[in-house]
């Protein structure tokens, strides 16, 4: 599922795409501001100023990709469960408004989906065991529609369009994955250990008896400035 051996960050000898340290930028990139965060955008990668350097990160969400993606190198999505009912969180943030917006809709059509449904009979009890277990670890969710394709690669979530056009999104929670990129944090919340890429936190878990790590929810303000890395 990952490897023992852990691989090098970008801070060690083996530098890795994302979090990798430059000291400037390429020519001709283009700012951006993506909620009170600064990137600078060149030729299909995203960079952060961090400490009088800048490090490539990963694409803000909701960005759509302005270059082709090979869809061979992507892996379609599977969901441990789906959210039927909407939920709230008594914590504020940047995103909080777009991701409450979202999962009401979403909660809404997907409640429609799983009741005409049987494949999810044991979906609720899921979600809810999930909810209750993030709200417990100060995370936030965010949802995902049970009819619709989902994408990851290294890290980077997408949503595909009926026009074939792919935006990153805001990981979503149930979402089940075989491996972490190279800049994963292990983290200890509550006494337990858990994986961490940017603010998303991941679980092992076992789904039809095959072990996958599981999108548990994203990690906002005081939390998650004690594991922050570069921002």
């Amino acid at each position: 599922m990952m490897a023992w051996d852990r691989p090098g960050h970008f801070w060690g000898d083996h530098p890795h795409y994302y979090g990798y340290r430059v000291h400037g930028l390429p020519p001709y990139w283009r700012h951006v501001n993506h909620w009170g965060w600064d990137y600078y955008y060149y030729n299909g990668v995203y960079y952060r100023p961090y400490g009088g350097a800048y490090v490539v990160c990963r694409p803000p969400f909701g960005t759509p990709l302005e270059m082709a993606i090979d869809r061979a190198i992507m892996h379609q999505l599977r969901f441990a469960y789906y959210f039927d009912t909407y939920r709230t969180y008594s914590r504020t943030f940047d995103y909080y408004n777009t991701i409450a917006r979202q999962n009401l809709i979403i909660a809404q059509q997907n409640a429609r989906i799983i009741a005409a449904n049987s494949q999810y009979v044991l979906n609720t009890n899921r979600a809810l065991s999930a909810y209750e277990l993030a709200n417990q670890l100060g995370l936030v969710q965010s949802y995902a529609y049970a009819n619709s394709d989902y994408f990851y690669q290294d890290g980077v979530f997408y949503s595909e369009s009926a026009s074939g056009m792919y935006t990153t999104i805001i990981p979503p929670a149930g979402a089940l994955v075989t491996s972490l990129p190279d800049d994963y944090q292990t983290i200890v919340l509550n006494g337990i250990e858990y994986y961490m890429v940017d603010n998303t936190v991941y679980r092992t878990t076992l789904f039809d008896g095959q072990p996958f790590l599981e999108v548990l929810g994203q990690m906002y303000g005081s939390l998650y400035s004690q594991y922050n890395v570069y921002r």
